[in-house]
């Protein structure tokens, strides 16, 4: 039963393409909300977080419950504090800036920021495809390649906070091409374009995918020969 006093929280996924926001009572979702990501510039960037969230916050205030914190998982590596991008190779805009502080002024509340796919990966342990398992690679591939490593109990950030990222493996060696930019050649920049034309038979597209699969497939075999995780999800 959730009980009356329960605050709730608001999630956000911040991808290359797409954003992605929830409201979170602690149990289950309240509602959601879906916008583009910006890319020109960080205070478009900004602007549109807050446009993002907003409708959420208003539920909640109709709901008359406290939103106690605000968690964005974001395409980067972040510094040693965590409230700063280091490198994020699908959203530039965001490298260097406190983003942390920003949106705190923005939306006037406590936030938290992490990997995005460490993020994926904590909720899968938790609650999803890994809540079995003690020792799990998650790999996300979307408008780029990210994964995240689960052992011990919690994710392995690696001695800079830069583990776990096989976006930067080199997977032919004759050319010195890394898995990511191999992924961005054969995808042609617009993954989920090419995989509406592999799903209607479109023969160059399959083909595509015949080879994202071989680099993803000399990638994974790397990682479980490293890693041996239990399960890759």
């Amino acid at each position: 039963m959730i009980k009356k006093n329960r605050k709730y929280s608001i999630g956000v996924d911040v991808g290359g393409t797409k954003m992605n926001a929830v409201l979170f009572d602690g149990e289950k979702i309240i509602d959601d909300y879906v916008l583009a990501t910006p890319k020109d510039d960080l205070e478009g960037f900004l602007v549109m977080i807050k446009a993002l969230v907003a409708p959420l916050i208003e539920k909640a205030k109709d709901s008359k419950k406290q939103i106690e914190k605000i968690g964005f998982g974001i395409p980067a590596v972040l510094d040693s504090s965590g409230r700063k991008a280091l490198f994020a190779p699908n959203l530039e805009i965001i490298v260097g800036a406190d983003l942390a502080g920003k949106l705190e002024n923005l939306l006037a509340m406590p936030v938290v920021l992490d990997n995005d796919v460490n993020c994926f990966l904590r909720a899968e342990m938790m609650a999803g495809a890994g809540k079995n398992f003690k020792n799990a690679f998650g790999l996300t591939i979307g408008t780029g390649i990210g994964g995240a490593w689960w052992f011990n109990g919690d994710i392995y950030q690696g001695a800079h906070r830069a583990a776990g990222e096989p976006g930067e493996m080199i997977i032919d060696f004759s050319e010195k091409i890394k898995l990511e930019p191999a992924y961005h050649k054969l995808t042609q920049n617009n993954p989920a374009s090419l995989a509406e034309e592999a799903y209607r038979g479109d023969v160059l597209a399959e083909k595509a995918y015949g080879e994202v699969g071989e680099f993803l497939g000399m990638a994974i075999a790397n990682i479980v020969n490293l890693l041996d995780p239990e399960i890759i999800i």
